[in-house]
């Protein structure tokens, strides 16, 4: 009896591989990506809170009013000094291309300016918000509360319990927990 061994593999048998190294890829490559995302969210988190605490103190110490302009479109915050009528420039905020941000003013995408009293506070309170690079999901939210009975502002990172669609009621203090 004359049989034919074949020591290669069968068409099905490559193709068996061939997907299961692509699923193996998939899964590992989505992880990746998420941990990229949670390490970016934290980066800007420490960034956006040390910029507009670097204001506070600035302001604070030197008794004298300054401006936080946050330009959205931009995604840069400048630290400005008024000097005989002229904003310069002392510090500006790179804000990473990796994440979307909206603001909780009525136009969530727009530009907004926040001047500092002498004392370290600002004249009025902000959010930002931080989203997913497609800007469909809001992960964090940074806000300033600026209580009149401070001198300055008390600066609160929150993190949504569970990723919050745009269409949903974000202002829900139900969806957000804060953070240590």
């Amino acid at each position: 009896m004359n049989e034919n061994k074949s020591s290669g593999f069968t068409l099905v048998e490559v193709l068996l591989y061939i997907s299961i190294v692509a699923i193996l890829f998939l899964a590992i490559s989505n992880n990746l990506q998420k941990q990229k995302q949670l390490q970016e969210f934290a980066i800007q988190k420490r960034n956006i809170s040390g910029f507009i605490r670097k204001i506070q103190q600035y302001a604070q110490y030197n008794k004298k009013i300054y401006t936080l302009d946050f330009k959205i479109s931009e995604k840069t915050a400048y630290f400005l000094d008024n000097v005989k009528g002229k904003k310069e420039i002392i510090d500006k905020l790179k804000i990473s291309d990796n994440l979307s941000y909206m603001t909780n003013n009525s136009n969530k995408n727009a530009n907004f300016l926040r001047n500092t009293t002498n004392e370290g506070n600002f004249e009025k309170g902000f959010s930002i918000y931080l989203l997913d690079k497609k800007g469909e999901k809001i992960y964090y939210r940074i806000s300033t509360n600026t209580i009149n009975a401070a001198k300055y502002p008390i600066i609160s990172i929150y993190r949504a319990k569970t990723p919050i669609k745009l269409n949903e009621d974000y202002l829900k203090a139900s969806l957000w927990e804060e953070e240590i």
